[in-house]
């Protein structure tokens, strides 16, 4: 048999907190990120070998525009 919580009273001490703590920002307890906070996104470079076709990952750096030149 699953757990069946009960009827939540609304004068209960933990009831009152809980309205209390929503109450700052629209009934969400901390204020919502209204954009995305980065402006660029982090690019991964993926460097494969001529020779062997080892690829190779380098972390994200953050870039706006990317433009990949082969070197010959």
């Amino acid at each position: 048999m699953l757990y069946k919580g009960g009827k939540r009273r609304a004068l209960s001490l933990g009831e009152r907190r809980y309205r209390r703590k929503q109450e700052g920002y629209g009934s969400k307890r901390r204020p919502e990120q209204k954009r995305f906070a980065k402006v660029t996104k982090k690019q991964t470079l993926k460097l494969k070998c001529t020779v062997c076709g080892y690829i190779q990952h380098r972390r994200g750096i953050r870039l706006k525009k990317l433009e990949i030149v082969e070197v010959a």
